[in-house]
């Protein structure tokens, strides 16, 4: 995890980057969809996280880890 001040020049607010080497997402459309998950959990963790920022991107591919970062401004 890596974490930082944002700034755009008109506004200031804080990101935070999450990095694993793991198996990558293979649908990742799915996994952002409200329900779903690959284990016990709830299926609200994706969904959950996104709703609760302004800016969410998720880099991801199969046998290649995922990277989420989120930003959220003042």
């Amino acid at each position: 995890m890596t974490a930082g001040i944002a700034t755009d020049g008109t506004r200031t607010g804080v990101w935070a980057e999450f990095s694993d080497e793991g198996p990558g997402i293979a649908d990742l459309q799915q996994a952002l969809s409200e329900g779903f998950t690959t284990g016990q959990g709830l299926g609200l963790g994706f969904g959950g996280a996104k709703r609760l920022v302004h800016e969410f991107d998720v880099r991801t591919a199969p046998g290649e880890g995922t990277t989420v970062r989120v930003t959220t401004w003042r």
